[in-house]
């Protein structure tokens, strides 16, 4: 079982939480960065309390106003050689994601989604300063970048910059997976750029 295996709820409350110690750390009200995230102050409240669930664009946005990197609210695996990595909340919907590098990575970080039929990022996101390899593990997943779509299937991989607006989902009736590389690190890396 992958560590820090806690369900989908369990993980959007614990980033909820995060963010709201990051907030109120950084001595922000809650009008002020739902209203410059663009969001409203009941949502941002409900993310907030693990009542609701985020896109990974939105989550991006709210990372940018409290000038973190979406990396700062991941547990990441402690020891050397990770069994099944930490489980993450990245946002989207009907997505499972783990982080399989430890926080010590410098170079790149690894990451494993599995995306259920009809889940994925819930929009277009960019990741400034990085470069993306992704590879298909199995089932069906596509891919959209810059506007093109690229289908992954088992040994199926492609790469691209970061800065380029990507999202993904899964089209099909079954389970898709992906790994993803990421050079750097998202923990320095990551805001979404509009």
């Amino acid at each position: 079982m992958p560590k820090g295996g806690t369900g989908a709820a369990g993980l959007e409350a614990s980033t909820g939480a995060r963010l709201r110690e990051i907030r109120l750390g950084r001595r922000m009200s809650l009008s002020d960065v739902a209203t410059r995230a663009e969001l409203t102050k009941g949502f941002l409240s409900q993310l907030e309390r693990g009542l609701t669930s985020v896109s990974v664009p939105t989550l991006l946005r709210i990372c940018d106003v409290l000038r973190i990197g979406v990396g700062e609210l991941f547990s990441y695996p402690e020891e050397e050689v990770p069994t099944g990595g930490s489980r993450i909340d990245m946002g989207g919907e009907g997505v499972a994601e783990y982080v399989l590098t430890p926080a010590g990575s410098t170079a790149f970080q690894v990451f494993r989604s599995v995306v259920e039929p009809g889940g994925g990022t819930g929009g277009p996101y960019r990741l400034e300063g990085t470069t993306i390899f992704a590879l298909g593990l199995r089932g069906s997943t596509r891919l959209i970048v810059g506007g093109e779509t690229r289908m992954l299937s088992a040994g199926v991989s492609t790469s691209f910059s970061g800065d380029t607006f990507h999202q993904f989902d899964n089209p099909g009736t079954t389970v898709s997976e992906i790994l993803w590389v990421l050079s750097p690190p998202l923990l320095r890396a990551a805001r979404e750029l509009s």
